[in-house]
């Protein structure tokens, strides 16, 4: 069972878009499918924003990451935030979760990123046991956020 994680093209955006729009169904969060092909495309276009990957399992686009680049001041400059990391629920089961987070740990310790940030539904205990396995750790603080 080989598994490889790669960069994506903009020839895969109509896949991630299929795959985001399910993951994005869990928990009801909206979905506008023309914003994000657009979004995709220019994130997959400039790699100042970050990076987005593929997970592929068995020839087949199984899940996918999407690593933004953040700066932070208080983390000594350019971090990483882990905005999205999904696995289609049909290759759930498989160890793509681990093997993601173990090249997400490889990728930023590889490209000297000194800290990688990452943000979790409260519901989802299985992927929060899964972040911790690889050292994240539930910071101090709570996010908050402001919708213009």
């Amino acid at each position: 069972m080989k598994c490889d994680i790669i960069a994506t093209e903009v020839s895969d955006i109509p896949e991630l878009c299929m795959m985001m729009r399910d993951f994005y169904a869990i928990d009801e969060y909206p979905f506008d499918e023309s914003l994000t092909t657009a979004n995709f495309k220019k994130f997959i276009q400039n790699d100042t924003y970050g990076e987005c990957f593929k997970i592929i399992f068995e020839e087949q686009i199984a899940g996918y990451i999407i690593l933004a680049k953040y700066f932070s001041f208080e983390f000594g400059g350019e971090i990483l935030f882990l905005d999205e990391l999904y696995v289609k629920p049909e290759f759930q089961g498989k160890s793509l979760g681990r093997k993601a987070l173990e090249f997400v740990k490889d990728y930023s310790a590889e490209k000297k990123f000194p800290v990688v940030l990452l943000e979790i539904e409260n519901h989802n205990e299985k992927a929060k046991k899964l972040y911790e396995h690889y050292g994240f750790q539930n910071h101090k603080r709570s996010l908050m956020i402001l919708k213009n």
